[in-house]
């Protein structure tokens, strides 16, 4: 896969830097210079994630054991209904075989949920587990021990099946217990599930025991690649599955891509995280699969198997969409969470959801219940792979999602809620802007007369006159005195307090469930691309809009003037680059506060009009514009 979940964040924040630098380098280097006095200090931060995973070779594929006697058992698969889902278990190995969600449920009501690339007239059922996972049988609730032979007998094994017809329907406020049991050769192994109706929490129990023993080292296998299957190409914001738990406090998430590597032409690897474990699983970027072990643990164990699929073609960029330049075909990743368990029959609660914020609060108090310990599957949701940008993003974006699920409450449609917080967040940066243009206003002002200091310095350095001569002193103090109504790091806090208001943005928007399948105008999904890109070249434009007719620092030279009038025009053009296939919701915000943007200032355009004439300027040439005043003297 090309565009991993981390990629795309490096990308935005790449952009966005790149942007932010731009833009501030061009104040910095174009607008009235502060006295030799001024400095930056930077500081960079050298702290590194706790816990670096370490890449280990993939397994020997072991020789695929033979059991003592035949399987007689025959095959069973228990369809369990819910309102909320519906799970096939298949005796076979006693993992389950389907996991397909119905609705999201979560404090804010409940919504029906289809696969993606429904619409209204196809809805394509929620499958959470994907074809390539079944057909290698890579499926959820398999047991590993040490023993690889005792692994193949306990999942390639029929087991029987206790206190279940073959389709099981519970109905609202039941619940429903479901065991299988395989023993033969002093072996015994049981797995007990018990469902629920009204939640995604399920629970299960596994004793395994060897001549009336506990088999160590026993592990709970979760996934593989658990999440949205019908999404035909992964993208920056398309997702594929990756590993993720709460391990030595702090939040480990691996993808196939690039956290996995894959040893010459091998198509498997295996990843290990060490310390004390709370929960763990597999999550796409809104569904999860969690298990929450009785008691915490120690160390986890990842593996990853990558495979090439045919998808239906699709331009993976602006540059292949210009050169109608289509993919097929794209390598996908089978993911994997090997999570120790006690095989004593001890409960794990696994949590197979959504991962819609206000559910997840909701369950992190019923899970916080059922264990016995805090319990926080909220950080499922990735707020950002860097820990040292989350302390930023999350408290930023979570009242971001509050208000605009509020204003939903009003709208019905999150495309109108997202331009209300629009307007009302850039109303709320009015008046650093009146500020701003005020001080670029100033400084343009002072433009003539800091042209004619730096005349002066440049004279006085040619005659070698030194900078600490008294007369180049009254110079800069003069500068000095220019400027300091009329710095730019004045002119650029609107500016700054945008960047990390952005940042939470584009972060709410790729985790907002609601945003998912939310259409406005032409766009069928806020959540995902423009299909028609019309919205990004209209985000360029406004860019462009917004950015000509904002008041900068003078350009003094011939040359700031064409770095000016080139950053006006490249810089729109790069963010297309970079916002090409965006989420239509974060380009739509974006959009908007250009052209709100643009409205603002052309009100203090218009109110900061000097009723003054223009003052007389002495030239030497007269300018190649300038009209001819014909003589009323006679000849």
């Amino acid at each position: 896969m090309e565009n991993p979940k981390q990629q795309n964040t490096s990308r935005f924040l790449t952009a966005a830097i790149l942007s932010f630098a731009v833009l501030f380098g061009w104040s910095y280097f174009f607008g009235p210079k502060p006295p030799q006095n001024s400095n930056a200090n930077t500081a960079a931060n050298t702290e590194t994630a706790a816990t670096q995973p370490k890449s280990t070779p993939a397994p020997t594929p072991q020789t695929q054991p033979v059991a003592a006697t035949a399987d007689s058992v025959p095959n069973r698969v228990i369809t369990i209904k819910s309102p909320l889902y519906e799970v096939k278990l298949d005796s076979k190995g006693a993992v389950a075989s389907s996991w397909i969600l119905n609705k999201d449920k979560s404090p804010n009501g409940e919504k029906d949920i289809w696969a993606d690339g429904s619409n209204g007239t196809e809805k394509k059922p929620l499958q959470l587990i994907s074809d390539e996972a079944r057909n290698r049988r890579e499926l959820p609730f398999r047991i590993s021990t040490d023993d690889q032979t005792l692994n193949a007998w306990l999942n390639d094994r029929n087991y029987q099946v206790q206190g279940a017809e073959d389709t099981v329907t519970i109905g609202a406020g039941q619940e429903k217990q479901i065991v299988f049991a395989l023993s033969e050769n002093g072996v015994e192994s049981t797995k007990t599930f018990v469902f629920r109706a009204d939640n995604y929490i399920a629970d299960l129990g596994v004793k395994l025991t060897r001549n009336g023993e506990e088999v160590p080292n026993t592990k709970l296998v979760i996934g593989a690649s658990i999440g949205d299957h019908g999404i035909n190409h992964h993208n920056f914001y398309h997702i594929e599955s990756e590993t993720v738990a709460a391990i030595n406090d702090n939040i480990s998430r691996h993808q196939g891509y690039y956290s996995f590597t894959y040893n010459g032409d091998s198509k498997e690897s295996t990843l290990a995280d060490t310390g004390k474990f709370e929960w763990a699983g597999v999550a796409d970027s809104y569904f999860a699969m969690i298990a929450v072990p009785a008691a915490p643990g120690q160390g986890l164990e990842y593996r990853s198997t990558k495979y090439d699929v045919q998808i239906n073609p699709v331009y993976d960029g602006i540059l292949s969409w210009v050169l109608r330049r289509e993919k097929t075909t794209e390598t996908r990743h089978l993911v994997t969470t090997l999570m120790p368990i006690k095989a004593d029959g001890s409960l794990t609660r696994v949590y197979t959801g959504t991962k819609d914020y206000f559910a997840l609060n909701e369950y992190n108090t019923k899970l916080t219940e059922m264990v016995g310990r805090p319990i926080d599957i909220e950080d499922t949701i990735n707020f950002s792979n860097y820990w040292w940008l989350r302390w930023l993003t999350k408290p930023l974006a979570v009242p971001i999602l509050y208000s605009l699920t509020f204003l939903n409450q009003f709208t019905n449609n999150y495309g109108i809620a997202i331009i209300v917080f629009t307007f009302l967040f850039y109303s709320l940066l009015f008046p650093l802007r009146w500020s701003q243009s005020k001080s670029f206003k100033k400084a343009a002002s002072n433009g003539p007369k800091m042209k004619e200091l730096q005349e002066k310095i440049k004279d006085f350095q040619k005659k070698g006159v030194p900078m600490d001569d008294p007369r180049m002193r009254a110079l800069q103090m003069e500068q000095l005195k220019m400027t300091k109504d009329a710095l730019p790091i004045g002119g650029c806090l609107p500016m700054l307090l945008q960047f990390p208001l952005l940042i939470a943005f584009y972060t709410a928007v790729t985790v907002l469930l609601a945003l998912r399948q939310a259409d406005f105008l032409w766009l069928p999904d806020l959540s995902a691309g423009d299909p028609y890109h019309l919205l990004e070249f209209a985000f360029a434009f406004s860019m462009i809009l917004s950015m000509k007719f904002t008041p900068t620092a003078p350009a003094v030279t011939p040359e700031q003037q064409m770095q000016q009038k080139m950053m006006t025009y490249l810089m729109p053009v790069m963010m297309l680059w970079v916002m090409w296939s965006a989420p239509a919701g974060l380009l739509l915000y974006w959009f908007f506060g250009n052209i709100v943007s643009f409205a603002q200032q052309m009100l203090i355009n218009h109110w900061n009009k000097s009723n003054e004439p223009p003052k007389e300027e002495v030239v030497d040439t007269v300018p190649k514009n300038a009209k001819k005043v014909r003589s009323s003297l006679p000849t």
